[in-house]
């Protein structure tokens, strides 16, 4: 049996979208482009934790979890076997699991901090998704005009008839929502599969299985490659930063999320992987690249040369604080002239982790604004009790630091606790919700950005340093680090 209801079905507003797109003449735009940040590797996020109070801070710069958003059943469509199809516009009969679709658009409709466009705008995104996972998973492309001039019931019937083995309606609803999220024009915002999110929280342990560099999104399509690590795979391909992959495999990313392209991109440990890379002013050439288990250190400290001490941040993960709290203790045994507080390649991870280390080195006053599209913010502050409020200080940063790093950096600059030498940094600085759907997925949405204790935004701007220094491949090939040298001579000479 179908509901009625008394206001319009989201189905009314497809119907009415694809009629526009038929007699306009057009075809449907891309479902499928702009990457979402390095993975999301650059801005981990956790799915089972509390969100921010005022007196605790959250364990996400990027991601504060929330409990399922689900929309009013009168927002929801008519249940029915997988094998029907839609007999019209107010009747309308579909998949049960395409329920999903307005599950996640109950959870965006509500969090999204970005302005949402109404049900008509988003149907294109929503169909071409669901045709973007066809393609993707049998391998086939699809007559798109001819699917363009069909309802949700002709396309369903098409795909049955072009694609020998039609992808589950599970994968055509996964395909449909990120379509959605892609027209909200927000990298960070989208769904990660339950495969996906496993996967991805496992990589929070500091580990995962691939080519070892950090990814995001290049301009006109494709991966870029902002931080490739040293002595891993990808770099010891000959990939660099800058570079930029069109294919895997074969296979075209130039129109793909960043996070689909990463899932092709790893794969166990041993196991190989061509991938088509663009270099500036080159031919695209393949290179073929055996993955690794790839190790993210989080702390790494030692002394250098004239009593200078250095401490490496590799990730704000869980444990980093005590890290950092023991690699200081170590590190001012010593007592040392200054320190050297490198960043450069720290993707982010936890806010809580960022508040505690940034604690360390400012005594009182705020670490970061959170603000929410409606205006309110949220302010945490620094914690008692730092160990290295005195010591001089500088900070390195370079493209590869992100999120939390952007965090840490601007309130030591703010504050003029410490210097920054490098290069202009990430720019990421939006906070995503991961809410967990019905399935198990999980829909990130931003629902707010940060600012620096003096109000800079640093959402796609980034921090510039106060002493700009390149680092170019052939320094890091020549076991160069003019940035770090910079850094230990500022430290002697105070400027």
């Amino acid at each position: 049996m179908n509901t009625q209801r008394t206001k319009t079905s989201p189905w009314v507003w497809f119907f009415a979208a694809v009629a526009l797109i038929v007699l306009g003449g057009m075809t449907f735009m891309a479902g499928f482009g702009a990457g979402f940040a390095t993975g999301r590797a650059t801005a981990p996020q956790a799915v089972a934790i509390n969100p921010p109070s005022n007196s605790t801070p959250s364990l996400r710069p990027t991601a504060t979890p929330r409990a399922t958003v689900t929309p009013d059943d009168a927002d929801i469509p008519a249940q029915a076997d997988d094998s029907a199809v839609l007999d019209n516009a107010n009747t309308a009969k579909v998949p049960q699991d395409f329920n999903l679709i307005w599950e996640a658009w109950g959870a965006l409709d509500e969090s999204f901090y970005g302005e949402m466009p109404d049900v008509p705008q988003t149907t294109g995104g929503l169909v071409e998704g669901m045709l973007r996972a066809v393609e993707m998973q049998s391998g086939q492309p699809l007559d798109r005009e001819q699917i363009a001039n069909a309802v949700l019931a002709a396309t369903l019937q098409i795909v049955q008839e072009q694609v020998d083995d039609v992808p589950d309606v599970r994968t055509l609803t996964y395909g449909a929502v990120n379509g959605m999220t892609f027209r909200l024009e927000d990298d960070y915002t989208y769904l990660r599969t339950p495969e996906e999110a496993q996967s991805f929280n496992e990589s929070l342990n500091g580990s995962f299985e691939g080519i070892g560099a950090r990814v995001g999104e290049a301009e006109g399509g494709g991966i870029r490659i902002v931080e490739p690590f040293e002595g891993q795979p990808a770099w010891s391909a000959g990939i660099r930063r800058n570079d930029v992959i069109l294919a895997v495999d074969g296979q075209d990313v130039t129109r793909m999320p960043l996070q689909e392209a990463i899932n092709l991109i790893r794969g166990p440990k041993g196991s190989k992987i061509v991938l088509t890379i663009k270099s500036e002013g080159q031919e695209p050439r393949d290179i073929e690249v055996v993955r690794d288990r790839i190790e993210v250190p989080a702390v790494e400290y030692r002394m250098l040369d004239n009593n200078i001490a250095y401490l490496r941040l590799g990730e704000f993960s869980a444990p980093s604080s005590e890290q950092v709290q023991s690699a200081l203790d170590s590190l001012l045994a010593e007592n040392p002239k200054g320190l050297v507080l490198d960043l450069r390649g720290n993707p982010g991870g936890f806010l809580r982790s960022a508040v505690d280390i940034t604690s360390e080195f400012i005594s009182e006053g705020p670490v970061v604004i959170e603000r929410f599209k409606n205006g309110d913010e949220q302010v945490f502050e620094t914690k008692p009790g730092g160990r290295a409020l005195q010591i001089p200080l500088v900070v390195l940063v370079n493209e590869g630091s992100a999120s939390a790093s952007e965090i840490l950096a601007g309130a030591l600059q703010d504050n003029e606790r410490g210097v920054l030498i490098g290069v202009t940094t990430f720019g990421k600085g939006s906070v995503q919700i991961p809410s967990e759907l019905s399935d198990g997925s999980v829909l990130s949405i931003t629902t707010a950005r940060w600012f620096t204790p003096k109000d800079r935004q640093i959402n796609g701007l980034g921090l510039e340093p106060d002493i700009v220094v390149e680092r170019s491949d052939a320094d890091i090939e020549a076991d160069r680090d003019p940035q770090l040298d910079r850094a230990v001579e500022y430290l002697l000479q105070g400027k």
